[in-house]
């Protein structure tokens, strides 16, 4: 870190007006230093590699190299700077190009000082402890956690259990930049690769090999990664058909071996309790149980948790969310929490851009994050990552907001 105290802060902007209002802004925070601001995207890759500051915001519109281009090269030299692109144009085209090449946030130009100041302490609080453990691994202090198996269900189809899935592996690669990889475990019918536009050259058929043969290396001989976001997928066989040569020793065995090479695993599940989905179910450290505003998707809810209670599945690893929260049934959350004998977890709004998301294979994390359905995922994610990297959890929705109201930054001065 450059800085001896505070959030090291790197600016690349080319306008000359717009780079002094954010040095400006930084400076009058207490907890901020300005360590450089420059306006050259070749100038700015050469300082941050001097000077490895906590954040670099990085304009879109750079002379020289553009901010694309100055951003993937900063994050590929430094992992643990996080860089914050600006930019005037928050196409989602725009949006996604800048993702690929490793930006954690985007703001329009120009950004409100709250805003500014509240999105620079939210990505700080993620990388500085990514920061930490990197530092403490590189020194051999720290060992190596266990990858974490997210296992996605609902026993009523249709309450968004593939959206959830999708979403949250995608939310889940944002905000910690960890090794995420997403099976399709709805077998006979698997849509991931729609959600995610992805074509079926590989999928789980590709590891029909003996038991023996069944590797770390062949299971990643079958993914593909999802150009977007980066996150790794094994599809699910092409036709129904041929689901019924999956068995649940091989999704057991593969399952094991994705846990062993990626932080986290998540597995979508369809709505029967055959012996693939019993597996998926007894393997996971976490279990999303999906239900909606709509009295069968309830009542099926409550039959399984007292299934789950028969097969001794721990109830702190159930967590139970409910799609569509906001939809106007005549059923609210709290006749589900008195129905189920449990509180919800997770509330995810209902979205009509969910379903143009589906129809695009455009997942809403990368199209339209800053709609409730993206942020009610986006804290989803932070909140199963904070169980098991406590180090790294930041704050909630709610604590951010009270975080941003906090005089954490001196009164602004003018000039």
């Amino acid at each position: 870190m450059a800085a001896s105290q505070g959030i090291s802060i790197l600016i690349a902007q080319s306008d000359d007006l717009a780079r002094e209002e954010l040095i400006r802004i930084l400076s009058a925070a207490e907890d901020m230093e300005v360590v450089g601001a420059i306006r050259d995207g070749d100038a700015a890759i050469a300082l941050a590699r001097k000077l490895d500051p906590d954040i670099v915001l990085v304009d879109y519109d750079l002379l020289g190299k553009d901010g694309i281009e100055t951003t993937e090269a900063i994050s590929t030299m430094l992992p643990t700077a996080a860089v914050i692109l600006l930019s005037t144009d928050m196409h989602p085209d725009v949006l996604r190009r800048a993702m690929v090449a490793g930006a954690r946030q985007f703001l329009q130009i120009p950004p409100a000082p709250e805003e500014l100041l509240r999105t620079i302490y939210q990505v700080h609080d993620t990388t500085a402890a990514r920061r930490s453990i990197s530092e403490r691994s590189s020194n051999g202090s720290s060992s190596k956690r266990a990858g974490q198996i997210i296992t996605v269900f609902s026993p009523k189809g249709g309450v968004g259990t593939t959206m959830v899935a999708t979403n949250l592996a995608i939310a889940i690669k944002l905000e910690t930049g960890m090794r995420v990889a997403l099976v399709d475990g709805s077998l006979p019918f698997g849509d991931v690769g729609v959600f995610l536009d992805t074509a079926p050259t590989r999928s789980i058929m590709d590891l029909q090999v003996p038991a023996e043969q069944l590797d770390g290396e062949l299971v990643d001989s079958a993914l593909i990664t999802h150009q977007r976001s980066g996150v790794k997928v094994l599809l699910a066989p092409q036709r129904p058909e041929m689901a019924d040569m999956v068995t649940g020793d091989l999704l057991r065995r593969t399952i094991t071996l994705l846990r062993e090479r990626h932080e986290y695993v998540i597995v979508d599940t369809w709505s029967a309790l055959d012996e693939r989905v019993l597996t998926a179910l007894e393997t996971a450290d976490k279990i999303l149980l999906l239900t909606s505003l709509e009295l069968s998707a309830i009542k099926s809810a409550k039959i399984f948790l007292e299934v789950a209670e028969l097969l001794r599945f721990p109830p702190e690893n159930i967590k139970v969310v409910a799609t569509h929260a906001t939809a106007s049934t005549g059923i609210s959350v709290a006749d589900v929490e008195a129905t189920l004998g449990r509180s919800i977890d997770v509330r995810i709004p209902a979205d009509d851009r969910v379903s143009r998301s589906i129809n695009e294979g455009e997942p809403f994390l990368l199209s339209a994050r800053n709609t409730p359905v993206a942020q009610a995922i986006s804290d989803l994610a932070r909140r199963l990552v904070g169980e098991n990297y406590p180090e790294l959890k930041p704050a909630s929705a709610e604590a951010n907001k009270e975080q941003a109201r906090a005089p954490r930054f001196k009164l602004f001065a003018r000039g």
